[in-house]
């Protein structure tokens, strides 16, 4: 049974491995920031995923975030957080970010919700609920990183008509700036990345994302460079993309050279990689498929020095992913791995996340599969491989959405 005390969960209800954290307890900000996704500080990623149709609080489709804490074998006990006071058909958890906004050595969470954003801090025993702001754009587009460079994560959130900066501190995400261009749908893709070699975090924004039945629109791809007086458009410069009907982007040194580099995905155009120069990228390299690439993630699972690039392709009823090892120039002609097990009906690939889940030298490969009728589970990957598969799930048949977002 679930207690609450003004306001906020103080108990846990378990039920098969699984438990619900309560309100967060005060913690000294230590020296060090932990890792992005590393919620209870081991010096390991964990998995964080959203669960936008779970019931809490008894509230139907209330939502709520999930962790697995990582390890050589990731845990099998799914913690749970939930709001301080669950609102029907909120679905929190839709979109999810994570760094050290506080830098106590715990990563924390920011996650979307029917108008408003919810910031659970992380701690040894789990997530836990911090504060929620208002917000006018459900399930926002938001990234994580610490852009300025101080130690604490930052977080950026797509608001009306602009990005909005949360800068991270001792207690926590406070709103610092925002960011305009005049475009109506600024942020509507958003990616994080050392673009310009500096060894500090970039932000990469579109300003449109197409949804049917418009196939395109007015693209524009613009980077903000991180900065220590934090993100700010006057440093920021801008291309026009090859095409114009960008569903997705991630950023990732897929060249080794120290420069984050671009992967594009263009619905029926393919995906459009570009090298980054540090200032501008390179003639897009296409990779052509005979289907739908829609979601990206970049992560060096093979240890070589390149960040790999994994595209999730759409069709009909089939989901699968391509991994296309990153090279000196790119990234390889053909598909060096496919990931097409429980391909049917599942949406696997629907969210990918790369983090360093098993702490050694090697990224590992994190799929979501929300399945049709929002019947969850996660799959992790060790090293981008089959090889030690985990399947991770609440236990329950009730749908709760778990794999439909990851950080």
């Amino acid at each position: 049974m679930a207690l609450w005390r003004k306001g906020l969960v103080v108990g846990v209800a378990v039920a098969a491995g699984i438990a619900l954290v309560g309100s967060p307890a005060g913690a000294a900000p230590k020296k060090r920031p932990a890792l992005p996704g590393d919620v209870n500080g081991d010096g390991r990623a964990d998995v964080i995923a959203g669960a936008p149709l779970l019931k809490a609080g008894g509230k139907t489709d209330a939502g709520a975030v999930v962790v697995w804490f990582g390890g050589t074998k990731v845990s099998a006990k799914a913690r749970i957080a939930i709001s301080s006071k669950p609102v029907a058909k909120e679905n929190l958890g839709q979109v999810v970010a994570t760094a050290d906004f506080d830098r106590d050595g715990h990563a924390d969470v920011l996650a979307s919700a029917r108008k408003r954003i919810v910031v659970f801090r992380g701690s040894a025993t789990g997530l836990r609920f911090s504060k929620s702001f208002a917000w006018p754009v459900t399930n926002a587009p938001m990234q994580a990183a610490d852009f300025n460079g101080d130690g604490y994560g930052d977080a950026v959130v797509q608001g009306n008509k602009e990005i909005v900066v949360f800068k991270g501190g001792n207690k926590g995400l406070t709103k610092s700036a925002t960011l305009k261009n005049g475009a109506a749908k600024f942020g509507a893709v958003l990616a994080v990345g050392d673009v310009t070699g500096d060894r500090r975090p970039d932000l990469v924004a579109t300003n449109f994302r197409p949804a049917y039945p418009e196939p395109t629109g007015p693209q524009r791809v613009t980077v903000i460079p991180g900065n220590a007086k934090g993100l700010a458009m006057a440093r920021a410069w801008s291309f026009e993309p090859a095409r114009r009907d960008i569903v997705d982007v991630v950023a990732g040194d897929l060249t080794g050279d120290g420069k984050a580099d671009l992967a594009l995905a263009t619905g029926e155009g393919g995906v459009l990689v570009q090298k980054s120069s540090g200032s501008g990228f390179g003639t897009p390299q296409t990779l052509a498929f005979d289907y739908y690439p829609a979601n990206l993630a970049a992560g060096d699972v093979t240890g070589d020095g390149r960040a790999d690039l994994v595209v999730h392709v759409s069709a009909d009823n089939h989901d699968w992913a391509e991994l296309y090892s990153g090279t000196a120039t790119g990234v390889t002609k053909k598909a060096s791995r496919k990931y097409d097990r429980e391909n049917y009906e599942t949406l696997f690939g629907r969210a990918m996340w790369m983090a360093n889940v098993a702490g050694d030298a090697k990224v590992d490969f994190i799929a979501g599969m929300p399945g049709v009728y929002g019947i969850g589970e996660i799959h992790v990957l060790p090293k981008g491989s089959y090889t030690g598969l985990q399947r991770l799930k609440l236990g329950s048949r009730a749908s709760d959405g778990v794999g439909s977002s990851l950080p």
